[in-house]
């Protein structure tokens, strides 16, 4: 709801309907049972929009749909719709050659920036996690398959981005001239610089090698998103690489838990050997906590918000390309 409300798209929660909560959790069938349930509330009426939105268990799939309530018979439809256009060309003063399109823009009002930004990071995400479920090593973790030695390749893929993410925060933070996100960029590199230690504690404590997870090379992925994000710190005003923090953090905050959880299930393992990702999976909120007053900041613009979409969409797919790496 606090997501709805900021993103400029809220429904009054009055007019929201659920049976949740005295039914209970009645999977595929709940549309179906709500829908009979509201026909015969007595409170539809004729005109009434009913806009019905239904997520799969898991969050892989969503579906949406609009209905329209009609009257008993033709004839009060017929007059119940010619009543809504008068009602509407006294308002907008429509003229029959104006194009809808100049009739739609009488209608909406101006998109605020924040609005606009995370509707589209939303969809962003949404792609990022879709194309996530498709890769080997997480159909794998997915389906109960995953070994450790699936797992030791995780590790040792994702160290170099993990080491390198406090030092293009900080080049970042010191390209800003904005103080108040120079001190932000800064605290959140703070935060990040000792993780990579944990992460090489969780791969001694499965079995590797210090030396091996510390000397492994980038792969092809690492080495891109590496090079894409550095390039970006290292430009005046890089406040687009909020962007790159919403994939990255969100990532820990979204799906690390999920997958520390996972591990320790299929491989049998301890707490202290999956520490790493279930520590994200904890703290992360936090910063996306922070990253969402960035988001609403009075000072961002559309061709600011434009510019950390387009970060966050690069930073998504060489995301992908460094775990799609991983065999």
């Amino acid at each position: 709801m606090e997501l709805l409300d900021k993103a400029g798209c809220m429904i009054p929660e009055e007019k929201w309907f659920t049976n949740l909560y005295t039914r209970g959790n009645t999977g595929c069938a709940s549309i179906y049972l709500m829908l009979e349930e509201l026909f015969h509330s007595g409170n539809l009426k004729p005109g009434q929009k009913i806009f019905c939105f239904i997520p799969e268990s898991g969050r892989f799939t969503t579906a949406y749909m609009m209905l329209t309530v009609v009257g008993s018979g033709k004839q009060e439809t017929r007059e119940m719709e010619k009543h809504e256009v008068e009602i509407q060309n006294s308002k907008l003063k429509i003229s029959p050659s104006e194009t809808l399109r100049e009739q739609n823009s009488k209608l909406a009002p101006a998109e605020l920036p924040s609005e606009y930004l995370l509707r589209q990071l939303a969809l962003v995400w949404l792609e990022f996690e879709r194309k996530l479920r498709s890769l080997p090593m997480l159909r794998r973790l997915h389906r109960g398959e995953f070994t450790l030695e699936d797992y030791k390749a995780l590790l040792r893929n994702l160290r170099p981005q993990v080491v390198e993410g406090a030092r293009w925060i900080a080049r970042a933070a010191s390209n800003m001239s904005d103080f108040r996100l120079r001190s932000t960029f800064i605290g959140h590199a703070q935060d990040e610089h000792r993780d990579f230690q944990m992460l090489e504690r969780n791969y001694v404590a499965v079995g590797g090698e210090l030396e091996e997870i510390v000397e492994a090379e980038k792969n092809l992925g690492s080495e891109a998103l590496s090079a894409f994000i550095f390039h970006q710190a290292s430009r005046e005003n890089p406040v687009d690489l909020i962007g790159s923090m919403f994939i990255i953090e969100g990532l820990g905050n979204n799906l690390a838990a999920q997958w520390a959880a996972q591990i320790k299930q299929t491989l049998s393992l301890k707490d202290e050997q999956v520490s790493f990702l279930a520590y994200h999976g904890a703290n992360d909120e936090a910063h996306i906590g922070k990253l969402n007053d960035i988001l609403n900041a009075e000072w961002m613009t559309m061709e600011i918000a434009q510019r950390i979409v387009k970060t966050a969409q690069v930073t998504a797919r060489l995301y992908l390309m460094q775990l799609e790496e991983i065999r």
